[in-house]
């Protein structure tokens, strides 16, 4: 269901289109001119049927505002036939399309459904851009170690083929990192780079999520959707946890990757795309293949190159830039003018396992950050479990995942559960006062109202 505008200072015109709109499911918003749809802008309609010719404010005039307001919903322009001329100037403005009174309802519910699929789309390109900009603060390779420096060598060489590439590796030792360099140094930089974690999506959604479906072919398909594998045409599709993916599934991929085409759910039309498909795992799929739960072939298929990314443990040269790395990153956050490790804590990093790599060590950092109540991270503001675990010399196995859980993507992470802790522990001691904690933590009140939310904090029960 859509919400749709329809503004027509013409009762018979508003009365129609709300009727034929509203027999296909959607929200239709009667407005009587120009003005009057301005000012309900913020209700964010996925499509905006304006007629040209009305009082207060005519539809050209009310269309260069919109486009003015950098709103990215589809205008359509409602005209006379006889009105060549405004036709023009609104499709120079900006106007989606037009339709032309009298409706053919044909034509009608084409534009609509044509435009629809654009709000839809600019929607998810936007998350995309979005999830993008927002991780890119931690995206940037950091390191000089032997190990990495080779991997990424091999990262730089492949980047410029069309090979596929299969990403092994422990958990949090940046596999999606390495994945966006290949994509940025490929002949497909210039397409978009789209993820999706095969472990986080219900099985019997995956094949929906990566192909996209039509219209009515599940319960709940109340429009056509694109797929990631369709959005990444002329990019790359990252396959995150690939071994978490359905047999089904796995089918229709091995499908595209044989013949670049496919159809969405519930369709018999093929869609061919060129899209590069870069996966990654931190199982064994080996002895996936060997239990029947990973098809072989695949695995070929996706291993035309494979990559395994170090351990942070193998890498202990890059454990002082990256924690500085991530200081400058969580400095800003927090509006903390911090830019330094103690030589005593930072030997206390350096020594330790790091079974959860360098997602861990970001966590640490982030923690450390909110705790130290000087001008760098010292052995004071450290996590317990680092500093009582420091020269572990045993418990995670090389290849071994650190992750908890089934492997469907409701997963614990045992270093947010440490950080949420700390931060439940200092809301205790101040009896859930917030600009109190938020001071003795040496944070604004913004950022520790945004911790409060993100970690479920509480305030304590008041006993008696």
């Amino acid at each position: 269901m859509a919400l749709i505008f329809t503004v027509d200072d013409d009762p018979d015109i508003r009365g129609l289109i709300k009727v034929l709109f509203e027999d296909r499911g959607h929200e239709v918003v009667v407005l009587e001119n120009g003005k009057q749809c301005l000012d309900r802008l913020d209700e964010n309609p996925a499509v905006v049927f304006l007629d040209v010719a009305m009082p207060v404010m005519d539809g050209i005039e009310t269309l260069k505002t919109i486009k003015n307001s950098k709103s990215n919903f589809p205008v359509v322009m409602v005209t006379g036939v006889d009105d060549t001329d405004s036709v023009v100037k609104a499709m120079k403005f900006g106007a989606f399309d037009y339709i032309v009174k009298p409706f053919d309802e044909l034509r009608l519910f084409s534009v609509l459904d044509k435009a629809i699929e654009q709000t839809s789309l600019v929607g998810q390109v936007r998350y995309l851009q979005g999830e993008l900009s927002r991780m890119q603060g931690v995206r940037t390779i950091v390191g000089a170690s032997p190990a990495l420096t080779d991997t990424l060598e091999k990262i730089q060489k492949v980047g410029a083929s069309n090979a596929g590439v299969l990403l092994l590796g422990e958990s949090g030792t940046g596999k999606e990192l390495m994945a966006r360099a290949i994509h940025e140094n490929s002949p497909f930089s210039k397409g978009l780079f789209v993820d999706i974690n095969c472990g986080a999506i219900p099985e019997n959604l995956q094949e929906s999520e990566l192909f996209g479906h039509n219209k009515g072919s599940f319960t709940g398909a109340t429009e056509t959707r694109k797929g990631r594998l369709e959005l990444a045409d002329g990019g790359t599709l990252f396959l995150d946890e690939v071994a978490e993916m359905s047999l089904k599934t796995q089918v229709k991929l091995l499908r595209y990757l044989q013949e670049k085409s496919f159809e969405r759910v519930g369709g018999v039309k093929k869609i061919f795309t060129s899209t590069r498909v870069i996966a990654a795992t931190n199982k064994d799929l080996n002895e996936k293949i060997k239990d029947g739960s990973f098809r072989e072939d695949l695995y070929y298929r996706l291993a035309v190159f494979p990559v395994t990314i170090p351990p942070l443990r193998e890498r202990k040269e890059d454990i002082p830039s990256l924690a500085t790395h991530f200081i400058d990153i969580y400095k800003k956050e927090f509006d903390k003018d911090i830019s330094s490790v103690t030589p005593e804590a930072m030997d206390v990093l350096v020594k330790y396992f790091w079974p959860g790599n360098v997602r861990e060590l970001q966590n640490v950092v982030y923690q450390a950050m909110i705790m130290t109540e000087s001008d760098c991270v010292d052995m004071q503001s450290l996590p317990d479990n680092i500093k009582n675990e420091t020269g572990r010399k045993t418990g995670h196995a090389k290849g071994v995942s650190t992750q908890h859980g089934s492997g469907n993507g409701d997963l614990i992470d045992p270093f947010e559960e440490s950080v949420r802790q700390t931060l439940q522990r200092a809301l205790d001691l101040t009896n859930g006062d917030i600009p109190e904690t938020a001071k003795r933590l040496k944070l604004s009140r913004s950022s520790f109202y945004r911790m409060v939310q993100k970690y479920g904090l509480t305030k304590p029960v008041p006993k008696g």
